[in-house]
């Protein structure tokens, strides 16, 4: 049964965000109920813990990736790409003053 509970709770996660005081107090009102047992318990809230932690830090490389692929899709430069850009704006500019300060001497 305990299998059961895990399975429907995983799928229930959806993004699988679940906060530790969440998962320990659904723990509890388990074990109050008789459907786990103490060291069940502490067993489902680590696991569902780990298993959320994983979700998240899946759905985050998800996001991530599509993100990039998008700006790369629409041809829409990196942040590394602006600050490239940025210094070598910078430094142009800088070129430009100093002929304008030997041109006008």
């Amino acid at each position: 049964m305990l299998e059961w509970i895990k399975k429907g709770f995983y799928t229930s996660l959806g993004l699988g965000l679940i906060t530790k005081e969440k998962a320990e107090e659904l723990a509890k009102e388990m074990i109050r109920k008789g459907q786990l047992s103490e060291k069940e318990g502490h067993r489902f809230v680590e696991e569902l813990l780990k298993k959320s932690e994983e979700a998240q830090q899946e759905l985050e490389n998800k996001v991530e990736a599509l993100v990039a692929q998008t700006f790369k899709k629409l041809d829409i430069p990196t942040r590394k790409e602006f600050q490239a850009i940025s210094q070598q704006l910078s430094n142009l500019e800088k070129g430009l003053k100093e002929l304008q300060e030997k041109i006008a001497k």
